[in-house]
């Protein structure tokens, strides 16, 4: 009876499965949930592999279309092959305000409206199309002559611009800039220059060495004698110190004997200019004196020719002069 009931259930389950997929391709089939979708095509460079159709077409995150047909286009003469991608958005998934011309595409477009691959599930590595605004990148509008639908351009996803950033390396150039750069670092090593340096350093630093001890030496001598210099200038400047008020006291007495003896000097010079002045006592004393020492002077000049004509007159006096 056990086995019977699960028999039961996994055909139960089977049909509903199969119910489940039919709707599903109903859906797809016909394009939704109602309405009328607008169509639009995209064309890749890159791998689809994990798109499907049926994928989502989604706006910063939002589902508001599906992919409907995904064909491969092959171009004879170049040889270049690209990847059309049909699509179906429903206008029913989002709200327009504002006043919208009838060239919505266009507009969109010019604002920067790109159209990437991306990542549904790192598990199942299934794809779908993410619309977004990117206007610093430029439009690439390619040739697709049997899809009369409005085009999105397409920029490459993450990884495609880290491929192409990587194609573009010029790994010859870095290849051979490195060999020059060994090539280089082989000569140098291998210099004459390079092979004495060595040597060069063993001398310097023996030079470096001795320039030490020699140093450690001089400070062995110096430092006895710097302290004892230390020593006589810490004693100079505490008895510095200790007589610093003496010194003051003898300054301060030192000036009040100047300042006593420019008073004195100031009054002599004082009576001497109260000596000097003309209508002084002392200045007419002088002038008396002066004048009698100039009659005496007169005198002796006289008596002196008297004797030098007449030597005698010392002895017998002077004589009158005869009538």
């Amino acid at each position: 009876m056990s086995e019977y009931r699960g028999s039961v259930l996994v055909g139960a389950f089977v049909v509903g499965a199969v119910v489940i997929a039919f709707a599903g391709a109903l859906f797809f089939a016909g394009g939704g949930f109602g309405g009328e979708r607008s169509k639009v095509v995209m064309a890749f460079d890159g791998s689809l592999h994990g798109l499907t159709i049926g994928a989502p077409i989604a706006l910063r995150g939002v589902t508001v279309g599906q992919i409907t047909d995904i064909d491969l286009l092959l171009d004879g003469e170049s040889g270049s092959v690209t990847m059309a991608v049909m699509g179906e958005i429903d206008p029913n998934s989002m709200q327009i305000s504002g006043s919208v011309g009838d060239s919505i595409h266009d507009e969109l477009v010019a604002r920067g409206l790109r159209a990437q691959l991306n990542t549904q599930s790192l598990l199942t590595g299934l794809l779908y199309v993410q619309l977004d605004f990117h206007p610093d990148t430029q439009v690439e509008m390619k040739t697709l002559e049997n899809y009369p639908y409005p085009q999105i351009p397409t920029i490459p996803t993450e990884l495609e611009q880290l491929r192409q950033t990587l194609e573009s390396i010029d790994y010859s150039a870095i290849v051979a800039n490195i060999d020059r750069i060994a090539s280089g670092l082989d000569s140098l090593l291998n210099s004459e220059q390079m092979q004495a340096l060595p040597a060069s350093l063993q001398s310097s630093l023996a030079s470096i060495e001795a320039a030490s001890t020699r140093l450690d030496a001089t400070l062995a001598d110096t430092s006895p004698r710097l302290a004892q210099l230390l020593d006589e200038g810490n004693t100079t400047l505490a008895t510095l110190n200790s007589r610093l008020p003496e010194i003051g006291d003898n300054l301060n007495n030192s000036l009040a004997s100047l300042d006593t003896a420019l008073a004195s000097a100031s009054a002599t010079l004082q009576r001497i200019e109260d000596a000097a002045a003309p209508d002084s006592g002392p200045r007419r004393q002088m002038s008396r004196a002066m004048h009698d020492l100039s009659l005496a002077a007169r005198s002796l000049r006289s008596l002196a020719r008297t004797l030098e004509e007449n030597p005698q007159a010392l002895l017998r006096g002077r004589t009158e002069a005869p009538q």
